[in-house]
């Protein structure tokens, strides 16, 4: 609360600010200011009025609860505490605010069912169906926080019912055995530059930001083991923690050893495992793959196929994908159920019981 004095052509006028703020929800708040009063007393007797005004509001809006705008802010000081990436954390907050422009001055427990549906509705061929997915799950996200911290009173989630059919599972782009082993021989051959690279995410799975932040201190020559504990960001150009936030370790089979003292052997003081090579810092590690993939008559490639041919290989040769799961660090095994089914060796021989042709050959007349 303040009453000002201030001149206007020699004349003395006074202004009048009052803000009152919940108790309860500091998100919630009521301003108001009047100017050109003319004496002190009608400026103390103004504030009053105000004060009761705001009052009045405040209590209309206490019963609604927050404005949708404060219960994101809020989320988003939830989210910052949270094992997220700051990639992660920022999508989802920037997407809500992209797509509910419109809410974000309005009470949160206004917000219906029917609007978060036409919204959605209203998103349609303009975005992906699994971003649409996503979207709709943030949302409910965010409408849940606010109710469980009080934000919103205790009502149904408005996003609950809203059934969104999810885009249709996609075959993982992968090479097989053969053509793994074609890739990296020509890479070899050709003596390119890219070759230590690519050889190491095909005996370890590591992620592209894992591999350009690997150095020499993680690797233990003594246990034959590697330890990932960081990732580089190739946006933000910055070291930071691994997608899943957890550090984990994979065993160095005799391939990588060999192929680890051949990349020592000539990399001097370099810190990093891998060399610097032109263009990796800023993402161009996809089209130099996919490239060199198509020169050699190879399936293009994305760069984070390497990891799945690596999980893919280690499934096909019988290795328990909880044990994967551990090393390409994996929290839960939706994802490496798609590695799974690709490499169909939850079907295999499973038709065998199936001896139900009589003996004898069979000829087509």
């Amino acid at each position: 609360m303040a009453i000002k004095p201030y001149e206007v052509e020699g004349q003395t006028f006074y202004q009048v600010y009052v803000n009152v703020r919940s108790s309860e929800n500091p998100g919630l708040r009521v301003q108001r200011k009047l100017k050109l009063i003319k004496t002190e007393r009608d400026a103390k007797r103004e504030e009053i009025r105000l004060i009761r005004e705001c009052e009045r509001e405040l209590a209309e809006k206490t019963t609604k609860g927050a404005l949708w705008g404060s219960v994101i802010e809020a989320w988003e000081k939830k989210l910052a505490k949270e094992p997220l990436t700051d990639n992660t954390r920022t999508d989802y907050v920037a997407a809500i605010r992209k797509h509910t422009q419109n809410w974000l001055k309005r009470s949160a427990l206004d917000i219906s069912n029917a609007e978060v549906r036409q919204l959605l509705d209203g998103l349609k061929g303009s975005i992906s169906q699994s971003y649409l997915h996503k979207l709709k799950i943030v949302l409910g996200k965010a409408f849940t926080f606010g109710i469980e911290e009080g934000l919103i009173p205790d009502i149904k989630n408005p996003v609950h019912g809203i059934k969104i059919r999810k885009a249709e599972e996609k075959k993982p782009e992968i090479l097989n055995f053969e053509q793994i082993r074609k890739l990296l021989q020509e890479a070899k051959r050709l003596n390119y530059d890219w070759y230590p690279v690519w050889a190491v995410a095909l005996l370890t799975g590591m992620r592209n930001g894992e591999l350009y932040a690997l150095q020499w201190s993680d690797i233990n020559w003594e246990t034959r083991t590697l330890s990932v504990t960081k990732s580089y960001n190739c946006q933000k150009r910055i070291t930071k923690s691994t997608k899943s936030g957890c550090w984990r370790t994979v065993p160095l089979s005799d391939s990588l050893m060999d192929l680890l003292k051949e990349i020592k052997a000539t990399a001097g003081d370099r810190a990093e495992v891998l060399p610097r090579l032109k263009g990796w810092s800023k993402g161009e590690q996809a089209i130099r793959l996919r490239m060199f993939c198509m020169g050699i008559g190879l399936p293009s490639v994305k760069f984070h196929t390497l990891r799945a041919c690596f999980a893919t290989q280690l499934i096909r040769n019988g290795v328990a994908p909880i044990q994967i799961q551990k090393i390409c660090g994996w929290k839960d095994l939706e994802t490496m159920q798609r590695y799974i089914r690709l490499a169909g060796i939850e079907t295999v021989g499973v038709t065998e019981v199936l001896n139900i042709l009589p003996p004898g050959s069979f000829r087509l007349c």
